[in-house]
């Protein structure tokens, strides 16, 4: 159970946990993402509280806001989040010492953004405009994006940037909305992303129970698409189900450059299976080679053990080689 004294994140999530989702939801657009990363997890963390932790937490809020003016017009909504959060009568002294909420920072939108999407939307204004734009986010952010921003432009976006002097309220605005239908058409034209497909499918069962049960349910409706997905089913580690005639015509299509990476991540059993499918002068060059190669980036062999595999399922294909487990784990 969580005890005082709590965290300024912990506070606030106790605040919007004492809240209608919907509510909840309206203030946690308030935040930027690193605040709402912080709330979110803090969420978690004050699942179980002692009572009168909670009741300290309405106590600094309202002490909080305890020097600040009556509401302004925004007031309608806050009355009404406030009124079902804490009652009429808490919300009521609350509200009474609160002032408007403060103007929306300009660009927040782009503290939601990736700085490549925004690179490209200052790619596409003019130098001032870009330069106004990283103006208004934080240093490490700006850096990035200028980073990304066409070298052939980045002297003169900075060379504005340092001379950037005070922006007008109106303009201000204009460029803000400016950037935001760029956004939009930026999503607009951003390609749908690719999700699930039969290697995705094998990936997800292949740790159930029962793999060929399931291909075989598969297969009673679509038997196509279930062959695409027990191709897909093999892995590199499976290959210490291929017997030893099947390893034999396997080496002897791989490449022995591509072999020595894919088994620099393989364990003993592995090489063991894998090399004594090959002649003792070919195991033995293999071996030599595995001795004097340095370390190898973990993508680099799971990229190789993938090729492997693919090579196997290409032999199966052409009939040349048989998929371990047929009738069984794969069907």
């Amino acid at each position: 159970m969580i005890h005082l004294p709590l965290s300024g994140a912990q506070k606030c999530a106790v605040l919007l946990l004492l809240l209608d989702e919907a509510a909840a939801a309206t203030l946690l657009r308030g935040l930027d993402p690193a605040e709402v990363q912080a709330v979110g997890d803090a969420m978690l963390s004050v699942a179980e509280i002692e009572p009168r932790a909670i009741d300290a937490v309405l106590d600094d809020f309202l002490a909080a806001h305890a020097e600040v003016a009556a509401l302004g017009n925004g007031g309608a909504q806050l009355r009404s989040v406030m009124t079902q959060a804490f009652g009429e009568p808490r919300a009521a002294t609350m509200l009474g010492r609160m002032g408007p909420p403060a103007s929306a920072k300009p660009f927040a939108a782009l503290d939601w953004v990736e700085p490549a999407t925004i690179a490209a939307v200052i790619a596409a204004e003019h130098p001032q405009a870009g330069a106004a734009i990283l103006a208004h986010l934080p240093s490490e952010a700006g850096a990035a994006v200028l980073a990304l921003v066409p070298a052939d432009r980045q002297a003169s976006l900075l060379l504005r940037l340092a001379r950037l002097g005070p922006i007008g309220p109106q303009a201000l605005a204009s460029l803000e909305a400016d950037v935001e239908r760029h956004l939009v058409a930026l999503a607009a034209e951003v390609a749908p992303v690719q999700r699930g497909g039969a290697a995705f499918a094998a990936k997800l069962i292949g740790g159930v129970s029962d793999p060929a049960a399931l291909i075989g349910t598969v297969r009673l409706q679509d038997a196509e698409l279930a062959d695409l997905i027990a191709e897909n089913l093999f892995l590199f580690a499976d290959l210490l189900r291929i017997d030893q005639r099947g390893m034999q015509t396997l080496v002897r299509e791989l490449d022995p450059e591509l072999l020595v990476v894919a088994l620099k991540g393989a364990g003993t059993e592995m090489r063991d299976h894998i090399l004594g499918a090959m002649s003792q002068r070919a195991a033995a060059q293999i071996e030599d080679d595995l001795g004097t190669r340095g370390p190898l980036k973990r993508d680099e062999v799971e990229a190789a053990q993938a090729q492997v595999a693919a090579v196997v399922r290409h032999l199966a294909d052409a009939g040349t080689l048989m998929l371990p487990g047929a009738g069984a784990g794969y069907v």
